[in-house]
């Protein structure tokens, strides 16, 4: 009789943490924010245009974010940039926050030149699969100061199969 109730008592443990677990994740995600998309950085002030990116949130908090590395035409010169890896946190019902940081250097001698660190304030709409938002991103040298700032839009859409 011990051993039934010990068994049954697991198995009610097991099923209560498969539900917080699946609550937690369905909470985390915003039942699919987490994935991969394409995105259009416009910036604004100052405005320089706009270009297409790369980005994943994954489960946990973590984001990537992939654009071309190589930049001709900036303030510090030709530069070479990473691929930028950081962190989101949900701030709302369907309002997320991301930070992630690249790493940058002189492309035509290969010296260090600083990081480029990305704020992005987003909304997820769910029922068309679309990210919307405004970013900051400060270009800081190799001694943490910020030595460029420009801020914008931000869009996109769900990478699919």
């Amino acid at each position: 009789m011990e051993r039934r109730v010990f068994f049954t008592g697991s198995a009610a443990a097991a099923i209560a943490a498969a539900g917080a677990t699946g609550a937690f994740a369905q909470e985390g995600n915003d039942n699919g924010f987490v994935g991969s998309w394409f995105g259009t950085v416009t910036a604004t002030n100052p405005p320089l245009g706009q270009f297409h990116d790369l980005i994943s949130f994954h489960d946990g908090g973590v984001v990537t974010e992939s654009r071309r590395y190589f930049v001709p035409f900036t303030p510090f010169g030709r530069l070479l940039e990473t691929t930028a890896h950081g962190a989101w946190k949900r701030t709302g019902g369907h309002s997320f926050e991301a930070f992630f940081r690249f790493l940058l250097q002189n492309a035509d001698t290969g010296d260090p030149v600083g990081t480029d660190n990305v704020r992005l304030s987003l909304t997820f709409d769910g029922a068309h699969d679309m990210l919307t938002g405004t970013f900051v991103s400060e270009i800081k040298d190799e001694s943490d100061h910020v030595v460029f700032r420009v801020t914008g839009n931000y869009s996109a859409t769900r990478i699919t199969v």
